[in-house]
């Protein structure tokens, strides 16, 4: 008889800027219930997803206490809010397309540059 398969279910995410701020999105899942299998897999995306990128980017300048010209953030924000919103629906169709293949522990991750030309390095 084939063992049920458990649904998993994220319970950490992360972000890690790498240069000219492009960044690495991961997301740990776990079984829903039941003990860990202690198998994980990896599993590696790039995507381009500029309005994301460049909202972070300014995130990321907060962070370390840059400046940024708030007022010109928010209306480059008002009037590009729809790109960045099927970015991040696109960004969590792949997390949870991902999420529904899984069984046992693993983490997803996703690099998330903002120019579409770019090399993309190992």
């Amino acid at each position: 008889m084939v063992p049920e398969k458990q649904p998993v279910k994220p319970y950490r995410i992360a972000i890690e800027w790498k240069e000219s701020n492009d960044f690495v999105f991961s997301c740990d899942y776990q079984p829903a219930v039941g003990n860990s299998s202690g198998t994980e897999s990896k599993i590696t995306h790039t995507h381009w997803f500029p309005h994301i990128q460049k909202a972070m980017g300014n995130v990321l300048k907060k962070l370390r206490r840059e400046h940024i010209t708030f007022p010109l953030f928010l209306i480059s924000l008002a009037f590009e809010h729809r790109h960045l919103l099927n970015e991040i629906e696109e960004l969590l169709r792949a997390l949870h397309a991902n999420l529904n293949r899984q069984q046992g522990e693993g983490r997803y991750e996703c690099f998330i540059r903002g120019e579409s030309d770019k090399e993309v390095s190992g």
